[in-house]
């Protein structure tokens, strides 16, 4: 009896070894496509639907850097809403999750509802620097998040909000520049006009499922691998699935991030700056719905 048990737990022993070696020339396959994309792109090209951008106005700091554009900014530290997109484009009959789908008019409309109710859009980076060392805000604050990287956010969003002098954050999966949904040259250009880069991990794994050394590079590595690539600071962070526990929190407070946002629904909050709390927008929701959704968050 002592001797199967012995037996069953080399059995177990070996299994979890060889699991981990997959994942570890899973991971490797995929820098390796990323690294292929990034050396083969050509900077300044990509697909078309960008024309105007960033020429309304003053240019954004590449990055989401700088101080926020415009008059009438204030110090405050109150809670701010920051906005989780995900794909903007009309959803496939096909699509598995349609409600991730906001059509770029639905999009339009609610950024120009938005500016009607006096928002300013701002970076991460800039709310951070209200937050922290008392920077300037606008009256009314707010960020627009768009994760994992989609097409939709270079060919839609980027003009949408260019026309508007505001910046997006773009929580960018590695996975997305293997794929070729986003090129190298179409983040470059959103950063050039005023986004900023936030981590989204390497394959978008539940990190609560991941430990060591993959943890470390799913984090760490990610930034690394964003930072070298497009050279502007990757400071923030967006736990994929909204999926993280106290390991996760250690490991991107390790990895020299500033903060992290998760799915959680409220507004963000200076004292939880790596739980910061969003608010989802769903296909359905449109201006009313999002109008909704702000006033029962209190903003």
């Amino acid at each position: 009896m002592e001797g199967e048990i012995r037996r069953r737990r080399r059995l177990r022993h070996l299994q979890e070894r060889r699991r981990r070696a997959a994942i570890r020339r899973r991971n490797a396959l995929l820098v390796a496509a990323i690294a292929s994309a990034v050396l083969g792109a050509v900077v300044g090209a990509g697909a078309g639907g960008t024309g105007g951008a960033g020429e309304k106005g003053p240019k954004l700091a590449r990055g989401g850097l700088g101080p926020p554009p415009g008059d009438g900014l204030v110090h405050s530290t109150k809670p701010v809403p920051i906005l989780m997109y995900h794909v903007i484009a009309n959803a496939r009959d096909s699509a598995a999750n349609p409600e991730l789908f906001v059509k770029p008019i639905r999009f339009r409309s609610e950024m120009a509802d938005l500016a009607k109710h006096g928002y300013q859009a701002i970076s991460l980076t800039q709310l951070y620097a209200a937050w922290k060392p008392g920077g300037p805000i606008p009256k009314r604050p707010i960020v627009l998040s768009f994760d994992d990287g989609y097409r939709g956010d270079y060919t839609d969003a980027m003009p949408i909000l260019a026309g508007r002098n505001w910046p997006g954050v773009l929580n960018l999966e590695m996975g997305s520049l293997a794929s070729g949904e986003l090129t190298p040259a179409m983040v470059n250009r959103m950063l050039s006009s005023g986004w900023e880069l936030a981590s989204h991990t390497i394959t978008h794994r539940d990190l609560t499922e991941v430990h060591g050394r993959d943890l470390q590079h799913e984090v760490g590595g990610s930034r690394d691998l964003l930072q070298r690539r497009f050279h502007v600071p990757v400071d923030f962070f967006c736990y994929p699935a909204g999926r993280f526990d106290q390991s996760t929190v250690t490991a991107v407070r390790r990895a020299g991030y500033l903060g992290a946002t998760t799915t959680r629904e409220g507004l963000a909050s200076k004292s939880a700056m790596f739980k910061l709390e969003r608010i989802r927008v769903d296909s359905s929701d449109g201006v009313a719905g999002l109008e909704r959704k702000l006033k029962d968050a209190g903003a």
